[in-house]
């Protein structure tokens, strides 16, 4: 039986096309799925039932995970694309208290000698937590009203923009009297889609909208914040609470001002207007340090919808967190005992921190949320310089080695809050959650360094001792709840060892990347639409593009393609073909043999 490639247009997407190391993530019967050693773990957590507050910005590292998955980016995740506040914001940190917490915030710290294995300079490890009276259960959240920046630009085509929808369905769906809700849509021009209007008594009308939504045009996504809060601002005077933008994109503008400074900007000044703004990454062409950046302005929080999950797990857990201000205008101010310096702070960005004369860091961030996971900000104290020579200033148990004093603005009231805390050298063991912190700050330090040695020094081995020594140690910390962190940093080391050279063996997931690149058609059987001489492309992005005659201005016939270590299959045509590489060889072949082309490197 002759098996038809099925022609569509050039650059079309397909909707449910996966990347390239999805391994055995397909929906089609036909195609074999690939066991997994593992089941799945749940990244999303349970709803919470205390006050647990975490600062704005990145909340996850869910898009660095799928790209270090992925396999593209010349086979490892490009530098700047990890963020340490993501890192944390996905493990529940919270430190033990010592006494009741009587107001919006409060303070929570404790120490422990630092053992950072790439910061042999740091001698004491102190981490800054965030209490709350707030009870979550009961606590009422103001009306909102929510106007959605819906990216509909021609890289959202398809998983993306049915993820958006999917979404915005569970956002709706949670919303109710007194909430407000509208849609604006960008892509090469702006419009508003939905004019702002009460949800209860229009749900209809606003699911309507919603599915309505069609792709079209490029990425301005300058112009399309600058709509949305044009429309969140009309919205002000109307609104019964809080006004809050939130954007849909995968954050890669190609049109107008495409810098941070311009999204942070437009950000900062919606939020000293009242009008905060959280970001929502999908797609694989996410720009997920530029999103971080922008999420870093005061009122702003970064989530990403990963390509194999369902947005409404994410929404029907965290909405209410994601929109839920509790204190602003947040400033730490860490003071280090006589003859010690903070040697670095985790947890924020860089451009949120300043450092007096006399050792002090202040930083301040410009908003904490509700969260599902506690935890704060880190600090590590080592020698002061004026002690360079000298051996460390000796500290009796019990001795302060970080003064610590927080202002804030309740989000609520409006009113000005602190709180002053002591953090002293500790006197027994360190709490287990401050242990896994630091091991965290390990595997960010670790990996930033693993990066930079692959990616700018072109150090291959160098970057697999960073990822080997990091492997080890998260194998023999222990930590409960690592398994994410063991199995990404496992699949790097795997992959920086072939990459250096020391194995042999392609790493299964890596063995996708083998496809691709340009093949010219040797040999063919059982399939029609290709001849011998054809050249087909093999992209990394699920294209499967066959240039009749190997003319590239010629008719040429695009589809996309889902892939594991052993298999491709088009949907489009419905082929399921097995494959192997040889050298510069190619062969893919039908399970049962009927079916077969053979190529060679182009």
């Amino acid at each position: 039986m002759t098996m038809k490639f099925h022609h569509s247009i050039r650059h079309a997407l397909f909707a449910g096309a996966v990347s390239a190391a999805m391994l055995g993530a397909f929906a089609a019967p036909a195609f074999a799925q690939e066991e997994q050693d593992q089941e799945d773990v749940e990244l999303y957590a349970p709803i919470i039932v205390t006050g647990t507050l975490r600062q704005g910005g990145a909340q996850d590292i869910r898009h660095f995970r799928e790209i270090s998955f992925d396999g593209g980016n010349e086979f490892m995740p490009p530098l700047g694309s990890l963020t340490m506040e993501g890192l944390l914001g996905e493990h529940d940190l919270t430190l033990p208290r010592s006494g009741e917490c009587r107001q919006t915030f409060c303070l929570v710290g404790h120490a422990m000698k630092a053992e950072l294995a790439l910061r042999p300079q740091d001698a004491w490890f102190v981490g800054l937590d965030f209490d709350s009276n707030i009870d979550a259960e009961s606590w009422k959240a103001a009306p909102l009203s929510l106007v959605a920046v819906v990216d509909r630009s021609g890289s959202m085509e398809g998983a993306p923009i049915a993820k958006v929808k999917e979404a915005l369905r569970s956002v709706v769906s949670q919303m109710g009297e007194g909430d407000r809700f509208g849609i604006v849509l960008y892509g090469s021009a702006t419009n508003v889609h939905l004019p702002v209007m009460d949800v209860a008594g229009h749900r209809g009308d606003i699911l309507k909208a919603i599915d309505s939504i069609q792709i079209d045009g490029a990425t301005y996504l300058e112009a399309g914040l600058k709509l949305g809060y044009q429309t969140a601002y009309a919205e002000l005077p109307q609104s019964k609470g809080k006004t809050r933008l939130m954007l849909f994109t995968d954050e890669n503008p190609n049109v107008g001002n495409t810098s941070a400074e311009g999204f942070m900007a437009q950000a900062s000044a919606g939020s000293a207007r009242g009008v905060g703004l959280t970001t929502i990454g999908v797609g694989v062409h996410y720009d997920g340090a530029l999103a971080a950046r922008v999420s870093s302005a005061p009122g702003g929080n970064l989530f990403f919808i990963e390509q194999d999950r369902r947005a409404d797990e994410l929404f029907d857990k965290e909405f209410r967190n994601m929109t839920s201000e509790v204190a602003q205008n947040i400033a730490i101010s860490m003071t280090p005992p006589e003859g010690y310096a903070i040697t670095g702070v985790f947890g924020v960005p860089d451009g949120l921190m300043t450092q007096a004369q006399d050792g002090t860091v202040s930083v301040t961030i410009g908003t904490a949320f509700l969260s599902t996971n506690g935890g704060g900000i880190y600090a590590t104290l080592g020698r002061d310089s004026t002690r360079s020579h000298l051996p460390l200033a000796p500290l009796d148990p019990g001795s302060p080695l970080l003064d610590v004093t927080l202002a804030y603005v309740d989000a609520i009231t409006g009113k000005e809050g602190g709180d002053r805390l002591t953090v002293t050298q500790p006197e027994g063991p360190a709490p287990a959650r401050l242990d896994a912190a630091m091991a965290l700050v390990d595997e960010y330090v670790s990996l930033t360094q693993a990066l930079d040695q692959y990616h700018v020094r072109n150090d291959k081995k160098g970057a697999f001792a960073t990822l080997d020594g990091l492997g080890s140690r998260l194998s023999a910390g222990g930590h409960e709840g690592f398994g994410n962190e063991e199995e990404l940093i496992g699949s790097l080391r795997d992959r920086m060892a072939y990459l250096a050279g020391y194995s042999g063996e392609v790493p299964a997931e890596l063995r996708p990347l083998e496809l691709v690149g340009r093949w010219k058609v040797t040999y063919f059987k059982g399939v029609s639409d290709v001849r011998r001489g054809d050249v087909i492309e093999i992209t990394n992005d699920n294209g499967f593009i066959t240039y009749p005659g190997g003319n590239d201005e010629g008719d040429e016939i695009w589809q996309s393609y889902q892939v594991n270590a052993r298999q491709l299959y088009i949907p489009s045509g419905d082929l399921l073909f097995q494959y192997r590489r040889n050298g510069d060889r190619l062969t893919l072949r039908s399970r049962d043999g009927e079916a077969e082309i053979a190529m060679r490197i182009d």
